[in-house]
């Protein structure tokens, strides 16, 4: 019956590398269709651009959240037919480090469009992958954000994304997903990664695994303290795929691959967040990931340039965008974000399909000497020098110490390992050549100690990045540490708290 319904979305996933633009047409068609007579679409003549939606750049401005947030408040006011012509029936919650939370309202048939039907175009990549892969053979491990109870002004239940998820889970598929979506939706994130890890412990047929990696890693050591045993393989003998997102894997690989020491072991990126799910990884080797077209999102492109010039007008649609170029990306969706700016810098490596590469946030780069180092440089710097001195990076961060009258600037990077290099000297010294190899800028403003010297590294205790989210009120996979600041606020609350 699942090879039978999941047939439907193989068949998209060929149009993806058939006829990618034509999904694209599709996808901005319905919105307009669907929106025409709302106060957005009646303001911005939706019903014009049915007929002309090449117009749809010149009509629709892009708008930040903040843009939204007038039109946000009409819809958590309980005003009908706003920004989508579906009422909403969920409020989605999400939030920085230390920013203030979003609230985005979200309709059963957004949740279905978007982060559903995702999930099931991840799910036909895996059955293209490998036919007999099996997912629902046996269980699925669930580890969700929480829900927050009601919204004071909208009376909806609101949460974290993959919390609202998981609720909206078919009640005909429940019963291959442990724990039950109580457990996997409750508040309490570490008395809830207790109580999945004493019941995950004592069910041996889990195929399934999902998550972001700096979560899941605890959650597997504690389960191995209740089991016993050298490797997951020991507890669950039939796993055979971890998706994950979130951060980058690349650190993380070689631990679970010990972790899940079997050869035909999938490990399946995902691009998904809050505002939609944009991506999955469609072959192992290539390490990119396919961008989703037909699951609610219309996309455009800025270049990272343009972007920080405020240059909006520059955006070009998928058909014209360009592989080795970074870019910012506007999403429109069923959901009710129009020409929104998503936070992440992406790099195309094809364009036939349409695949990427994350490099970062638009938050997370430094640039505070000239150097415009971005987060995927660093990771890959970092990866490296991990590499080559055998260390296991948990969590890290890094921001700039600027330049004064005494002398040059200096990058700060705060480490927590998993397992400490051999040599700490040679460590640093491969990171500081890999970052010079990695980044033209960094290495003409580390030329002589010019503008920058060498980094400097604090190590931080094993435990210390979750306990500092924590005291941030941002425990779960949906929070994670700041890789890269372009100021020194969250480094300086990080020593503090180091002493």
């Amino acid at each position: 019956m699942f090879r039978t319904y999941i047939g439907r979305y193989r068949k998209e996933l060929g149009m993806h590398y058939d006829d990618p633009l034509e999904l694209q047409r599709r996808v901005l068609h319905d919105i307009l269709r669907d929106n025409r007579n709302t106060d957005f679409g009646l303001e911005h003549d939706f019903h014009l651009l049915l007929k002309s939606p090449d117009q749809f750049a010149a009509r629709v401005p892009v708008r930040t959240y903040e843009e939204h947030l007038p039109y946000l408040q009409r819809v958590l006011n309980k005003e009908p037919g706003v920004l989508t012509a579906e009422d909403p029936d969920w409020i989605s919650t999400t939030s920085g480090t230390t920013g203030a939370t979003k609230y985005l309202p979200l309709s059963n048939y957004a949740i279905s469009e978007i982060h559903l039907k995702g999930s099931w175009m991840s799910l036909a990549c895996l059955y293209e992958k490998d036919p007999e892969v099996q997912v629902f053979s046996s269980k699925n491990l669930l580890i969700g954000g929480a829900l927050k109870g009601l919204h004071p002004t909208a009376d909806l239940p609101q949460g974290d994304i993959s919390a609202i998820i998981i609720q909206n889970i078919p009640r005909i598929m429940r019963s291959f997903y442990i724990p039950d979506v109580d457990l996997a939706t409750a508040g309490n994130y570490e008395d809830k990664i207790e109580q999945i890890a004493q019941l995950a412990a004592r069910e041996p047929g889990i195929t399934t695994l999902g998550g972001v990696p700096t979560w899941n890693l605890p959650l597997y050591r504690r389960i191995l303290e209740i089991h016993g045993g050298e490797n997951m393989l020991d507890v669950w003998p039939d796993a055979r795929v971890f998706k994950h997102g979130g951060v980058n894997f690349a650190p993380y690989r070689e631990q679970f691959k010990k972790l899940f020491p079997r050869e035909d072991f999938i490990f399946q990126e995902i691009y998904n967040a809050t505002e939609g799910f944009f991506g999955v990884q469609d072959r192992d080797e290539l390490r990119t990931l396919l961008l989703l077209l037909n699951a609610g999102v219309y996309y455009e492109f800025i270049s990272w340039k343009e972007f920080q010039e405020g240059k909006y007008g520059g955006a070009i649609p998928l058909g014209k965008v360009v592989t080795n170029e970074v870019y910012v990306m506007l999403i429109t969706t069923v959901a009710g974000l129009y020409r929104y700016p998503m936070g992440d810098l992406i790099e195309f490596t094809e364009t036939d399909p349409f695949r990427l590469r994350i490099l970062g946030r638009t938050q997370e780069y430094i640039n505070a000497f000239g150097e415009d180092l971005l987060r995927s440089e660093a990771e890959g710097a970092l990866h490296e020098a991990c590499k080559q001195s055998g260390a296991q990076v948990r969590d890290f961060t890094v921001a700039p110490v600027y330049i004064q009258l005494s002398g040059a600037g200096w990058h700060h990077w705060v480490i927590e390992f998993e397992k400490s290099p051999s040599d700490m000297e040679a460590f640093n010294r491969v990171l500081d050549e890999q970052l010079i190899d990695a980044n033209y800028n960094y290495a003409a403003k580390r030329s002589n100690d010019f503008a920058i010297r060498r980094h400097e590294l604090t190590v931080a205790p094993v435990g210390f990045f979750r306990s500092w989210l924590k005291s941030k009120g941002k425990m779960g996979g949906q929070h994670k540490v700041p890789r890269l600041a372009n100021h020194r606020r969250f480094l300086e609350d990080i020593l503090d708290q180091l002493g």
